[in-house]
């Protein structure tokens, strides 16, 4: 057993990380959320920080160790107490999670606890004009849309951060709740950023009502190498 680390036993889903994302595209649409919204989609102990701040996410990840597959999200800034350091950090909560292949959504979900689901993911750059949406049981869940006009600056938002629930084999409760964070290292090669316009909307199995916007902030579109490194638990889910 010491050489499985996930199942079928005779033929596991995914190996153990560290996972490397070689030539990854990233674009990042930001956007201020009421604060009444931000604190409701937080789980406790996790609270919002002092900028109501959040962003969608669309991604092609070309991993060496699972495979391509693309990725959506929905993102919110957090702050989070570290019970390893004692420190207080920023982070980076994934509130939803959307990925196209079976074997991302079974790595990311058991390992590091991201929401996972299954959908398409699509980016498109024309005419400097780049699209992206995420697109789940006929319908458009997340719509960007950015002219890439000046450069973009990497600002490092801190982990990412998840809720991991593992429920009980006899339903009666969770077998794991806790917080986790995974501290990702990119080698940003090429930015441009752009002012940004979005759409959210819920679809049938994906309930995103708490998901609002106040007004949106910049779209950011990075080519990038990643290394995501096994998490760390900070904390226990209340």
């Amino acid at each position: 057993m010491r050489d499985i680390f996930s199942t079928p036993l005779t033929s596991p889903t995914y190996p153990s990380p560290p996972y490397h994302y070689d030539n990854a595209r990233m674009f990042l649409a930001l956007f201020y959320a009421p604060e009444e919204s931000l604190q409701k989609i937080l789980p406790s102990p996790l609270r919002p920080s002092d900028m109501p701040l959040m962003a969608l996410l669309f991604a092609e990840q070309p991993c060496r160790e699972t495979g391509l597959f693309t990725e959506g999200s929905v993102l919110a800034q957090c702050l989070f107490d570290n019970q390893a350091t004692g420190e207080e950090e920023v982070g980076v909560y994934f509130a939803h999670d959307w990925v196209s292949t079976d074997v991302a959504m079974a790595a990311g979900r058991e390992i590091w606890g991201y929401p996972r689901k299954i959908a398409e993911t699509s980016l498109r750059i024309e005419d400097n004009v780049l699209e992206a949406r995420v697109v789940r049981d006929g319908v458009t869940l997340l719509k960007a849309s950015c002219k890439l006009e000046e450069e973009g600056e990497w600002i490092d938002s801190g982990p990412n951060v998840n809720a991991r629930l593992i429920p009980k084999v006899d339903a009666d409760g969770h077998a794991v709740a806790e917080i986790t964070a995974a501290y990702l290292e990119y080698t940003i090669k090429k930015g441009r950023s752009g002012e940004v316009e979005i759409e959210i909307h819920s679809g049938p199995h994906d309930d995103l009502s708490l998901v609002q916007v106040e007004a949106t902030m910049i779209g950011l579109y990075f080519d990038t190498d990643i290394l995501l490194p096994p998490g760390k638990v900070v904390s226990k889910i209340e």
